[in-house]
């Protein structure tokens, strides 16, 4: 992170007061190698064997100040930049895509009644994906979003006895709220989380000893059809080598198709060679019958515009099958 020095002049009374401030600047650049990734949407379907390059990056800013009454107060924004033969996320329906995207933003005011933030704040949850995989290959996560507000929020969040809580709510009306936990056990730390939204439920345990973590999550959704989700894996961390693997479950209940089932397995690793440098790798093992998947299996993106939909993901049909993907990675983070 790097901090720039604003100078500011105000005039309060008579006299002229002097004040500096931070502005904190960050954020990462990456540029990710994958095969057996279906990057180039568009016209034709591509072979699942292809090599394709990406990048991806964020611009984080953040500011803070505080009044002689301890008020503390600022904003944070984003902006993503990605360029390659896709977007991310990947968008099925209008194929390749390159750009900076407005990301997080949002104002906040932290006082003793607890943080609140007013705009793009993201949802409030306090349960965790537990897959525990430091590099994740790209198209090797099911979506694990637990509600559906938009983007435009009023964030609240304090903490009490020990125990975190957030809540956030939409111009819509559309809630969330989240709870977390988390305790040293005879030299284990254990971490509980909940997340609740109109139409969704989630929770999560999660234990760390040393540098060993490891942990389990399930979700609940009723968006089109009846969602469950399921999450669970183990990681190390040894120094600047970081190594994990995990298996999620996603299974839809369609009032249409029936039940169906996607199991995902994953492996990574990462590796700090200096402050700021990291490498990564990883590989999964793929359900290739829905729309979450189907950057790892070279499907042309007319099939994903029309599909059934029966959940949180989207059912393909005649794609039933398993394929293998992989991805490198180098990254600079300031």
């Amino acid at each position: 992170m790097k901090k720039v020095l604003l100078a500011t002049t105000a005039v309060v009374a008579f006299a002229g007061v002097a004040a500096a401030q931070d502005l904190t600047i960050g954020g990462f650049l990456e540029f990710e190698a994958a095969y057996g990734t279906n990057y180039d949407l568009g016209a034709g379907v591509r072979s699942v064997d292809d090599l394709d390059f990406g990048v991806d990056g964020r611009l984080n800013f953040d500011y803070s100040n505080s009044t002689k009454s301890g008020l503390e107060y600022g904003m944070h924004f984003e902006l993503d930049l990605y360029s390659s033969d896709h977007s991310s996320p990947v968008d099925y329906l209008n194929g390749p895509q390159s750009g900076v995207a407005f990301n997080d933003g949002y104002v906040f005011i932290n006082s003793s009644l607890g943080n609140v933030s007013m705009g793009d704040t993201g949802t409030a949850g306090e349960a965790a994906n537990q897959l525990h995989t430091p590099f994740l290959a790209p198209g090797a996560i099911e979506g694990d979003n637990y509600a559906a507000l938009e983007k435009e929020q009023v964030f609240y969040s304090n903490s009490f006895v020990g125990v975190d809580f957030e809540a956030s709510v939409d111009d819509d009306s559309n809630w969330a709220l989240g709870l977390g936990y988390s305790a040293d056990v005879g030299g284990v730390n254990i971490a509980l989380g909940l997340s609740a939204a109109d139409e969704a439920l989630a929770g999560s345990i999660g234990a760390t000893v040393g540098g060993l973590a490891f942990g389990v999550n399930y979700a609940h959704e009723e968006v089109m059809a009846t969602t469950e989700y399921v999450a669970a894996g183990v990681g190390y961390s040894m120094g600047a080598l970081s190594v994990g693997t995990g298996v999620e479950t996603e299974i839809r209940h369609g009032a249409v198709s029936g039940q169906e089932m996607e199991t995902n397995y994953v492996v990574g690793a990462t590796y700090e060679l200096a402050d700021g440098l990291v490498l990564g790798v990883g590989a999964a093992n793929l359900d290739s019958d829905s729309c979450s998947n189907w950057t790892a299996t070279g499907g042309a993106n007319n099939t994903c515009a029309s599909p059934t939909l029966t959940g949180r993901g989207s059912h393909l049909g005649a794609a039933e099958g398993r394929t293998w993907t992989a991805g490198a990675s180098v990254t600079v983070s300031y």
